[in-house]
């Protein structure tokens, strides 16, 4: 099999010799070597080169296959899209969708296909359509059948569809029981309670607890619904971690101190990281935030963040100071390890979560309420939105409780080029 890197230093003129010459063509061979036909080498080549050429400048994901389903060319989209590295290699390298593979080999055929879309789920969730058309050069002589692939990120297209269904069900869901308690509340007061000024301060306290709790869940449906919809294309911005946790301090100072409960930060001045400042904090807020009301009265909440050269999956849930009944489990894995990351955890010294619930943690609106010492249970979509926020920015998330020990979560992020 013929393998050819990509690079910066590779010219086209190279690629389509190293292409040629591993069908059979070569500057020193004759056309009786090479078989019937009577193109020279030097207008086979430059065939080739101008097809490729044309494709570089595509905006669309360009990719040709031969006959034995190797990718001969790929232009730039579709090396950064399908993180193609060396031509020559078999599309299943990196295609390994079945119904990807029978479309090309129709199209190998001479047959029409139609298009079909495969679903990828790293670094993050996305939708490819893929249309595939025969293609025969009548450069070569024997002809030799290939395949032309054009691939389209349609991710937006299907996301919005299937996130609106699923946000009008949720949020009609879980605003049905607040939504009743009010009309059932107003209800009382306009009938036997409207005289009874202690039964009308007790139900307008419930009443505005309970459209409270309605502006909390529709923020935070909103807030998870943008980041879904972005949640495929990747900060190219920088933005600081140790502000972002800082931020996130300061916004639960005052719910902190009512019940006594400390927070520490350890973090140097700067952390810079690949990422967007505001959905950080956010992200940073929703963890204290969670912590804060698992947390029993006059406990501690230690936040931290260190970096780390390159990270290696090995390095996760390492100088734990949990027991060895502590559950774990990687969320979100790190999308682009052996690079430098920040890694940022938060450790509180709550009940700890049952083993059989780590495995759900981070679906929405999945609420612990048996786990939980405080009468404030949340959306169930804080660390949801922990979760997709994190994806987006191609770092990882990792959780390790212990019952009667804690709950630390832990968010690796890639660091800014220094």
């Amino acid at each position: 099999m013929f393998s050819v890197p990509l690079g910066g230093t590779l010219t086209l003129a190279a690629l389509m010799a190293s292409i040629l010459i591993a069908y059979g063509f070569s500057d020193d061979k004759t056309p009786s070597e090479r078989g019937s036909g009577t193109s020279p080498f030097k207008a086979e080549q430059d065939y080739l080169a101008a097809q490729a050429n044309m494709a570089d400048n595509i905006t669309d994901a360009v990719a040709i296959i031969d006959q034995r389903e190797r990718v001969i060319y790929a232009n730039p989209a579709a090396q950064k899209l399908l993180q193609i590295t060396n031509l020559g290699r078999p599309l299943s390298t990196y295609i390994r969708e079945p119904t990807v593979r029978a479309v090309v080999q129709d199209a190998l055929k001479g047959d029409k296909t139609d298009a079909v879309i495969y679903h990828v789920e790293n670094p993050t969730d996305s939708y490819i359509r893929v249309t595939a058309s025969p293609f025969t050069p009548d450069v070569f002589d024997p002809p030799r059948p290939m395949a032309l692939l054009f691939f389209y990120d349609v991710t937006e297209y299907n996301l919005v569809d299937s996130q609106r269904a699923d946000f009008l069900a949720n949020a009609s869901h879980e605003l049905k029981t607040p939504v009743a308690s009010l009309l059932g509340y107003i209800e009382t007061l306009q009938g036997h309670a409207k005289d009874d000024p202690e039964a009308r301060e007790k139900f307008l306290g419930i009443m505005q607890s309970q459209a409270e709790r309605m502006q909390r869940l529709i923020n935070d449906l909103l807030s998870l619904r943008r980041i879904e919809q972005v949640e495929h294309i990747a900060p190219n911005e920088t933005a600081d971690l140790h502000l972002a946790a800082k931020a996130a301090i300061e916004a639960e100072e005052i719910y902190a101190d009512k019940r006594r409960i400390k927070m520490k930060l350890k973090s140097k001045k700067k952390c810079l990281v690949v990422g967007h400042q505001d959905e950080l904090i956010q992200l940073a807020l929703n963890l204290l935030d969670n912590a804060l009301k698992i947390s029993a009265d006059g406990t501690r909440i230690t936040l931290s963040i260190d970096y780390t050269e390159k990270w290696t999956p090995g390095q996760a849930f390492t100088g734990s100071s949990f027991s060895g009944l502590a559950s774990t489990r990687r969320i979100v894995p790190v999308s682009t390890p052996e690079r430098p990351h920040y890694i940022m955890t938060i450790r509180d010294q709550g009940p700890g979560f049952s083993r059989e619930h780590i495995p759900r943690i981070g679906e929405r609106f999945y609420r612990i309420a048996g786990d939980l010492s405080s009468q404030d249970k949340g959306t169930g979509l804080g660390l949801a939105i922990v979760k997709h926020i994190t994806r987006r920015h191609r770092g990882g998330l990792l959780i390790q409780s212990a019952r009667g020990e804690g709950t630390e979560f832990t968010v690796i992020l890639p660091s800014a080029p220094q």
